[in-house]
C-alpha cells in the first residue's frame, strides 16, 4: 500500500469510529476528545451516546461501616467476579482494602456512588452542621472535599438526598444535592443544588413536590431515585445532569400505600430501569422496564419462592440489584447486611462470604484519571 493510499483513523466509517470510540474508558476520552475536531464530534454524537451508555462495570465497591461509637469501622473492599467461570469465583483482596478510618477518622461515611473510579461520599455530623460531601478515587488516594451548600442544612431539620453522575456531552462530573423540608405529615418540600466538579460552587437546580425515600441510580445520563408525590403515590424521579432538569413517570406495577415503601428499591438491570419489590411474604420480584420511560413496558422478569424451609431470610428484607453477570445471573445486596446471586433460569440462590457487618455496595470501575485535572478544586493526597 503506497503513502497516498494509507488510512488513517479519522479516515474509518463512522459507524466502526463510533464503534471504537464507545469501548474506549471514560478517562481516555476525556483526552481522545481534545485531539482532533472529528473526534469531537463523534463523542457529542447520539448514536455514541447509546453505545457508550452500554459499557458493563469491572467491578463492585464495597463500604464496610460500623456505627459502633466505641469501634467505628469504615473500610473500603474491591470485588471482581471472574465472569468466564461458570461458579462466577470473585477476587477479595485484602491487601487493596482501604481503611478510611485511618485518613478521616470523622467517619463513618455513606457511599453515594461511583462513577469511572470517582467514589462520592456524604458525612452526616452531628448537631445542627451542614453535611460533607467528599470525592474520592482509592487508586490515586486523591480526594476533594466540596464547599458547603448554602441555605439548607440536613438532619434534624431536613432529610438530604445525594446523587454523582456524568454530563457525556460536556464531559463533566455532578454532584446533585435535594434537601427535603417538611411540610406536614410525612410529605416534603424538595429543593434541588448542582455542583459541578472544577467549578468551585453550588447552583440551584429549582424545587421538586416529592419525597424522596430511595438511593438514586445511574442510567443513560440521568440518576434515577423513587418518590412519593403529596397523595402517597409511588413514581420514578429522574435528574438529566446535562440538562439540569427534573422529571417524574409512573413506577413498577404492585405498589399500594398500604404497603411499606421501604421494601421497595429502583436499580439497573443491564440497560433498563428495574425496581425490586419485596412486598410479599412468599415472594420476591424484580419488575424491568423494557422501553425507557413507557409505562407500558413494565415487565415481571425475576421472581423468588421464599419459604421458611429454604430461603426465609429473604423475607421483609430490602433488596437492591448491585450488577447483572455475563451470563446472566444476578447479584443483589440484602439489607446492607450480605450479598447474593440469583440465576434466574437455573433457579440458583448462593450467599456470598465477602465481609461481616454493614455493607453499602456499587458498581465500580477504578481509573488512574487525577482529580488535579479539574480546576478551582483542592486536591488532597493520602
Amino acid at each position: 500500500m503506497s503513502i497516498d493510499e494509507a488510512t488513517s483513523l479519522v479516515d474509518l466509517p463512522s459507524p466502526i469510529l463510533l464503534e471504537i470510540l464507545s469501548r474506549l474508558p471514560p478517562t481516555t476520552l476525556l483526552y481522545v476528545k481534545s485531539v482532533s475536531k472529528s473526534f469531537l464530534n463523534l463523542t457529542l454524537d447520539s448514536e455514541f451516546l447509546k453505545l457508550s451508555r452500554s459499557t458493563s462495570p469491572a467491578g463492585i465497591i464495597i463500604n464496610q461501616y460500623s456505627l459502633d461509637a466505641i469501634s467505628i469501622t469504615d473500610t473500603l473492599k474491591f470485588l471482581k467476579f471472574e465472569d468466564q467461570d461458570t461458579d462466577h469465583s470473585f477476587c477479595l483482596d485484602p491487601n487493596v482494602d482501604l481503611d478510611l478510618q485511618l485518613y478521616f477518622p470523622v467517619g463513618p461515611f455513606w457511599m453515594v456512588g461511583s462513577v469511572h473510579g470517582f467514589v462520592c461520599f456524604n458525612y452526616f455530623p452531628h448537631r445542627d452542621r451542614v453535611d460533607t460531601i467528599y470525592i474520592l478515587n482509592p487508586r490515586t488516594r486523591e480526594y476533594i472535599i466540596l464547599p458547603e451548600a448554602e441555605g439548607v442544612r440536613g438532619w434534624p431539620n431536613g432529610i438530604v438526598t445525594y446523587g454523582f453522575g456524568f454530563d457525556p456531552v460536556r464531559f463533566e462530573y455532578k454532584v446533585v444535592r435535594i434537601y427535603q423540608e417538611k411540610i406536614y405529615d410525612d410529605y416534603y418540600k424538595s429543593k434541588g443544588q448542582v455542583y459541578t466538579i472544577g467549578k468551585g460552587y453550588w447552583r440551584n437546580a429549582g424545587h421538586v413536590m416529592f419525597s424522596f425515600m430511595s438511593d438514586g441510580v445511574n442510567l443513560y445520563a440521568k440518576i434515577h431515585w423513587l418518590v412519593y408525590d403529596a397523595n402517597g403515590n409511588e413514581l420514578i424521579c429522574s435528574f438529566d445532569f446535562e440538562n439540569e432538569l427534573f422529571e417524574s413517570f409512573p413506577t413498577a406495577p404492585g405498589y399500594t400505600e398500604e404497603d411499606c415503601p421501604n421494601l421497595r428499591t429502583l436499580g439497573v438491570y443491564g440497560r433498563c430501569l428495574c425496581v425490586c419489590d419485596n412486598y410479599a411474604d412468599t415472594y420476591f420480584e424484580v419488575w424491568v422496564m423494557k422501553e425507557y420511560g413507557i409505562t407500558s413496558s413494565w415487565v415481571k422478569e425475576i421472581v423468588i419462592n421464599i419459604s421458611p424451609e429454604s430461603n426465609d431470610w429473604l423475607r421483609n428484607e430490602i433488596i437492591s440489584m448491585l450488577k447483572v453477570l455475563e451470563d446472566g445471573e444476578v447479584l443483589f445486596l440484602c439489607q446492607c447486611d450480605f450479598m447474593f446471586l440469583h440465576h434466574p433460569v437455573k433457579k440458583t440462590l448462593k450467599i456470598l462470604d465477602v465481609c461481616e457487618g454493614n455493607i453499602i455496595a456499587s458498581s465500580h470501575v477504578s481509573s488512574s484519571f487525577s482529580l488535579k485535572s479539574f480546576e478551582a478544586e483542592d486536591v488532597n493526597v493520602f
